[in-house]
This record gives C-alpha cells, sequence and structure tokens, in this order.
C-alpha cells in the first residue's frame, strides 16, 4: 500500500511542471503600457533635464525612497496578501476581490505575475469631464498650465486658427467666449461662394472670389452648407470653448472660418488655395501667428509636393506659419503600384472598379481613373491596353503601342466591354498624356467611362465577369522607367491577380504578371510637401455616450492606442520620395466635437452625445479630418510661447517630444510615421526651452523669486531696473505688461 501511494505521489509531482506550463502567466497590458511610457519619459528627460511629463497612466511617486505606482490589484485569497508585503507592496484598502495600492516600480512584473494575483492594473490619470482627445494629447494640461508646472496657461491666445472646411455652424456654442455667451470667437468669415459680404482681397490690391464679414455681420450668419457638419466639427476640435468637458486644444485663439463650396460633390483645390492666402493676410494685418488646418485628402496626385497647392502653402508658410493637413483615411485600400520598368519588363496593372452591390470589381467600370507617373520626362513611355481573360487567363486582346493620348472606344471591344445605355451612349478608355506642374515628370491620366462586361455567371446574386482590362507601360528605349501609378478616385483599385497570365502571343504564362497595389504610399498627395505637418489618426477611445439612445456605445473591434484602420501612411523610401510619413498622429476615432445645428446631429441620431441649453449640439465623427485640427491646435498652444516657431521647428519638436509605445513601435508602426502621437505637454516644454528665458524671470537671473515680483512693481511705477526681462515678465502672454502679471506672479511664488 506505502509503494502505491508513493508512485501516486511522485506522479503528481511529476505533472506539476506540465500544469505551470499550461497556465503560463503574461504581463497585464497596463503594466506593458506603463512601463514603455515611463521608458519614454526617462528618455525625454534624459534629452531635456528638468523637463515634466503628464502621460496616460499615473506618475511614479517617491516612498521612503523608492519609486512606486499607483495599481489595482486583483487577488484570489487573503494568503497572497502576505506575498504581497513580502514584495513591497503597500496595501491601502481592501475591496471584495482586489485592493488598492502602491506597488514599487522595480517589482512591478513579478508581483503581476505572484501565483495570487489575478490581475493589476496600473492607475490611468484622470481629468474632470473632459474628452479623450485633450487628456491623450495632454493639451487639456497645457491648457490649465497653472495647474500644472507651468507660469501660465497656454490656451492659444494672441494666436489665428485658421479652418479650411465646408459645414460650419456660426452661431454654435463651441464659438462664443466662455466667459461672454453673448461674444463670438470668430474675427474673420471668409466664404468662396458668398458675394453679400466685404470684398475678399488678400492683400491690398489683389481679390479673391466670395466675401468676406466681420464684426456684428458674423451674428446675422447661420450656416455655409444645410446638412452639413464637417467644418463645424473640425473647427471646435482645433479652438472650440469648453462647454461641460469637451472643448479644444486653444480655447483662447481667435478663430478665421474659411467655408469653401461643394461643386457637384466635390471641393476646388483653387479655393484652397486662396483660401491659405487670406488667413496669411488677415494674420499679417494684426500682427499674429497662425496655424491653418485642412482636414481633406486627394487619393491621386504626384505626391511629391511640387503640386500647386503645395507650392501656394510653401510660399505662404514661414515663420510663424504653419499648415496642418490630414493623412487621409485610404490605408488598407490597394490604390497604389510602383515597379521600375524595361522594355521586356513592362509595368502591368489590372484595374477593378467596385461601385454597387451584386457585381464584382471588373463587371462595371463606371467612372475609374488612374493616375500614372513616370519620374523623367525625357523618359517618354510606351503603354498598351489589354483586356485578361480571368478564365483562360491570357489577355485576348491588346491594343496598338501608344506614346502620346489615344481614345478606345467601346466599338472596339464590344466582344468584351460595351455601355449601358441607361448610362450614357458612349463609353472608352481613354489616356492623357502630360508633364507634371514642375516639369520633371510625366503623367499618363487614365479614364474608363460606362464599360460592361458582356460575359459574366451569376453566384449567390452576384455577376462575376469574365474580363478586366489592364494596362502595360514600359520605357522606348533600352532603359529604365521608375513607375508610380494611383487610383484617383475612392472605388477603384489595382487587382492582386496572382495567376500566372498568358500573353497575346501565346507565349509561357508568365507568373506575377500583375504588379500589386498596396497602401504603403495613400497619404494625400496635399500630405507629402516638406512645408507641412500631416496628420495621422489613432484611437483614443472605442466608445461614447449616445444622448439620444441614451446608452454608452461600444466598438470592440476598435484597440485603443492603435492606429485607426482608415489612416493612411507612406513607408519610408516608398514613392516619389523618401520621407515616412504621416509626421505625427493625434486621436481620430470616436472624437466628441461640435456638430451643426443644420445637420444630423440635431435630428436624434446616435452620434450626438450632448446638447447645451441653448440647443447647441455635441457629437462623434472619426477620421483624420479630427487629427488634423487636433494636432494645430496644439501648435496654437506652442505658437503662443513663441510666435516665431518655423514648420521646421515644429517638425523637429514633434520628433523629440512625440510618445513613442508599445503601439507605435507595434506591428503597425509604418502607419504612424516616423515620430509617433503628439504630446502638447513635452512639445511646449521643448518649446519654453528654447526662447532662452524664463518666464517670471524679470530679472533675468535665471531663477523666479520674490525679487522679480519687486522689480515688476517697480516698472508699472515708471521705475526700470537694469536687466529688466519684458518677455520674462509677460505673464499672461499678452504681449502688455500690466495688474494681470503681477497677479499671476504672486499666484505662482504662493503656489510655488
Amino acid at each position: 500500500m506505502f509503494q502505491i501511494m508513493k508512485k501516486v505521489i511522485i506522479f503528481l509531482l511529476l505533472l506539476l511542471p506540465v500544469a505551470a506550463l499550461g497556465t503560463q502567466r503574461v504581463v497585464p497590458i497596463s503594466v506593458q503600457q506603463f512601463l514603455d511610457e515611463k521608458a519614454y519619459t526617462d528618455r525625454v528627460r534624459s534629452m531635456v533635464p528638468g523637463i515634466t511629463s503628464f502621460n496616460y497612466y499615473v506618475s511614479p511617486r517617491i516612498i521612503d525612497g523608492q519609486e512606486m505606482v499607483d495599481a489595482f490589484i486583483a487577488i484570489d485569497c487573503d494568503r497572497t496578501m502576505r506575498d504581497l508585503h513580502r514584495e513591497g507592496v503597500i496595501i491601502n484598502c481592501l475591496f471584495d476581490g482586489f485592493v488598492t495600492a502602491q506597488v514599487p516600480v522595480s517589482r512591478l512584473v513579478d508581483v503581476s505575475l505572484l501565483p495570487g494575483v489575478t490581475d493589476l492594473e496600473v492607475s490611468r490619470r484622470v481629468q474632470l469631464c473632459t474628452d479623450s482627445t485633450l487628456s491623450v494629447t495632454h493639451a487639456g494640461q497645457v491648457i490649465d498650465g497653472r495647474n500644472h508646472g507651468l507660469m501660465r496657461n497656454y490656451d492659444g491666445k494672441g494666436v489665428i486658427v485658421g479652418i479650411i472646411d465646408k459645414g460650419f455652424d456660426f452661431q454654435h456654442r463651441a464659438f462664443r467666449r466662455a466667459d461672454d455667451l453673448n461674444r463670438t470667437r470668430i474675427v474673420r468669415v471668409y466664404n468662396s461662394q458668398d458675394n453679400s459680404g466685404h470684398p475678399a482681397y488678400y492683400n491690398r490690391t489683389a481679390k479673391i472670389p466670395g466675401s468676406v464679414f466681420m464684426g456684428d455681420e458674423i451674428y446675422s450668419l447661420t450656416t455655409d452648407a444645410n446638412g452639413g457638419t464637417h467644418g463645424t466639427h473640425t473647427a471646435s476640435i482645433a479652438a472650440g470653448t469648453h462647454v461641460n468637458g469637451y472643448g479644444g486644444m486653444a480655447p483662447g485663439a481667435d478663430i478665421v472660418l474659411c467655408a469653401i463650396s461643394q461643386i457637384d460633390g466635390g471641393l476646388s483645390v483653387v479655393e484652397l488655395a486662396n483660401s491659405v492666402r487670406y488667413i496669411d493676410a488677415y494674420a499679417d494685418s494684426v500682427n499674429k501667428p497662425c496655424v491653418m488646418s485642412l482636414s481633406i485628402s486627394v487619393p491621386g496626385g504626384q505626391h511629391d509636393g511640387q503640386d500647386y497647392f503645395s507650392k501656394a502653402v510653401k510660399q505662404t508658410m514661414g515663420p510663424g506659419r504653419i499648415f496642418v493637413i490630414a493623412a487621409g483615411n485610404t490605408a488598407g485600400k490597394p490604390y497604389y503600384a510602383y515597379k521600375q520598368t524595361t522594355p521586356s519588363d513592362p509595368m502591368n496593372l489590372l484595374f477593378y472598379s467596385k461601385t454597387t452591390d451584386g457585381v464584382d470589381s471588373s463587371y462595371y467600370y463606371s467612372m475609374l481613373m488612374s493616375e500614372v507617373w513616370i519620374r523623367n520626362t525625357w523618359k517618354k513611355p510606351f503603354f498598351k491596353i489589354h483586356i485578361l481573360d480571368k478564365i483562360q487567363n491570357r489577355i485576348v486582346w491588346e491594343s496598338e503601342e501608344f506614346y502620346d493620348a489615344m481614345q478606345i472606344d467601346a466599338s472596339a471591344i464590344k466582344q468584351y466591354y460595351n455601355y449601358d445605355s441607361s448610362v450614357d451612349t458612349e463609353a472608352y478608355i481613354k489616356v492623357n498624356r502630360k508633364n507634371s506642374s514642375d516639369g520633371k515628370k510625366t503623367e499618363l491620366s487614365v479614364s474608363m467611362r460606362n464599360l460592361v462586361c458582356q460575359s459574366y455567371t451569376t453566384s449567390n446574386g452576384v455577376k462575376n465577369s469574365r474580363y478586366a482590362i489592364g494596362m502595360s507601360i514600359y520605357p522606348q528605349a533600352d532603359i529604365s522607367l521608375d513607375v508610380d501609378a494611383w487610383i484617383g478616385n475612392s472605388y477603384g483599385g489595382f487587382a492582386a491577380y496572382s495567376k500566372a497570365v498568358t500573353g497575346i502571343d501565346g507565349g509561357n504564362a508568365q507568373p506575377g504578371f500583375y504588379t500589386h497595389g498596396s497602401d504603403k504610399c495613400t497619404i494625400g498627395t496635399y500630405a507629402v510637401g516638406d512645408s507641412v505637418i500631416s496628420a495621422g489618426a489613432f484611437a483614443a477611445r472605442n466608445s461614447y455616450y449616445s444622448y439620444f439612445q441614451n446608452r454608452t456605445i461600444t466598438d470592440n473591434t476598435i484597440t485603443v492606442g492603435d492606429i485607426a484602420s482608415f489612416s493612411s501612411y507612406k513607408v519610408a523610401g516608398v514613392g516619389p520620395t523618401a520621407a515616412a510619413l504621416p509626421t505625427i498622429c493625434a486621436p481620430g476615432v470616436n472624437v466628441v466635437a461640435a456638430g451643426s445645428r443644420y445637420s444630423y446631429f440635431a435630428h436624434s441620431n446616435v452620434n450626438t452625445v450632448m446638447v447645451s441649453d441653448d440647443g447647441s449640439y455635441w457629437g462623434v465623427m472619426s477620421g483624420t479630418s479630427m487629427s488634423a485640427p487636433t494636432v494645430a491646435g496644439i501648435i496654437a498652444q506652442w505658437l503662443q510661447a513663441n510666435p516665431k516657431l518655423s514648420v521646421s521647428q515644429v517638425k523637429s519638436i514633434l520628433a523629440q517630444t512625440a510618445i513613442r509605445d508599445r503601439y507605435t513601435n507595434g506591428v503597425n508602426s509604418s502607419h504612424f510615421g516616423p515620430n509617433g502621437k503628439i504630446d502638447a505637454m513635452m512639445g511646449l516644454q521643448l518649446v519654453l526651452k528654447g526662447l532662452g528665458y524664463t518666464i517670471g524671470d524679470v530679472d533675468s537671473n535665471g531663477s523666479v523669486t520674490i525679487d522679480d515680483l519687486t522689480i515688476l512693481i517697480d516698472y508699472l511705477l515708471g521705475f526700470v531696473h537694469d536687466g529688466f526681462n519684458i518677455r520674462g515678465a509677460d505673464m499672461d502672454g499678452d504681449g502688455v505688461i500690466g495688474i494681470t502679471d503681477v497677479t499671476a506672479l504672486i499666484d505662482f511664488l504662493i503656489s510655488h
């Protein structure tokens, strides 16, 4: 009997390691994120000694000489308490199944993996009634700077925030002064299609289309676009007044709204350029710095910063003039293709067009647009159009060889494609060739209109076409061509056709015949220029409260902290320029901001979050459209500190202070661009360090003491001391030395 029991015990002991391996513990996500965040903070502090940090998680504290962090710890038995004490954990409060505690940072991982610990969550930093964008970017702490270690609050005061958009609710509460709801913070409205206001000049003699409204005239405006709300949302993100915790990054800035028109469903790039000039001219007239935000994107284009609009921006930008643009919302779509071609190895593209349900991607080419760019004008290409039989995997029709403009009517390919007579009696494939605006590149502009496949099968109600339309591009001589191609509208793409294809001559089948499309250079073409700051989007929240449905709506497919699935980007070395983009990322998923009373937000919409007592609406929208004004508003905070910041300086600040965490360094790292997530506080600290003086240091001795207060009072009484620092004395940053600066300095000395 004893021998049997001994064998049983030995057998059970042998099973223990197996059981342990089967239940291997992992470090909790909050611990990983906190340690990533702390490592980032430590790196920045080593770069800028004395800089403070405000992060997603609570900062560590020193207790008895040891660095500790607040946490919730879930435990499964009382015995675990003794293990926690042995690890140096300080227990605060006991609850059913968990405790609050301080954990030594050096033991954080070990504590989280103790046998009796089922979870450990590092405490998050919280703010009163503030939307996630303000807290995640730390812009809220900058606005409330005096309570976060700064000498003054930075809310964009003295800075112009210009928004170029459509769908404005000009009387929204988000654009009224916080201290006087009867007064607007909008200083100018430029409307490109409304001529009832003052003539719009960008200098004393040059007039632009539309007109300008100012002063009391603004109170008579309603909206520029019934049903539209995009501009209201973006403007309030950048500079909206704070109402019940929802507000913009720069609630003290002056607001200029440029309402651009929608023409046949589209916006004019010319109007965008006009608006840039107007904002710049107005900022000049009042001698203030400005930041402009534009939330548009174009899939096609030359993507090298040499187009006309990019040139217009470049010529306008300079010290105190910063331009921010959305990266675009086309990530995950095969809109881009590249190949270095030779006469014997052409670039072959297979187009698809998905316009309606019930058909596959090559059944109906309604109005497909594509742009093929050759990086050298003197290397003119040949090109051919062909038709692929997807059943035989062979090219069954091919055009003659072209090198200039061409058109193929449906009558030439009617065996394969014909026109839809209910839409139009005309159908064609057209290719136009032109040089780029800088004369250094050649464009082949490809359009396909109203072409319907003549042979198809039907499966589960979907028409599957037998044929698809392709194009071959190759050099005329025995040289190579660098060819970039983009789809120019949102419902097309380049097919990922992996089967071997036989050519028109019936030769050997060629594997990898078609160049597959990707999203590695789908960032908007105007976001590529070196004079702009491009903004990508990450998710700062995955839920929101729906006002009309009276419930919280959560999307569990969204990973908080990771890049938004739609956020466009460009990989380093891909495309015509070598730069990785976007420049920086900011929250762009379920962002709460103002919504127009003339839009769906006012009609029991699920996305409406709040209604104020005066009937103004707030709600959620998603897109890099929301990221761009976030970045612009934060830059307005920095311009308040240093009105002469240039684009290159802002890019340097972003590169040095951006948040890098497990997501920016994770599987989607390339989607974040070269820097990561914007950090308003870290950026401002670096701006202040670069000024070469300390706010409050009135006597220029490098410190802020009661002596500075005495000297400041003497200055106001008419006596000026040697070494008086007028910039340091301007505590509130309004450019005027007065009693408010004395009060602010007294408040600082008392609190410190």
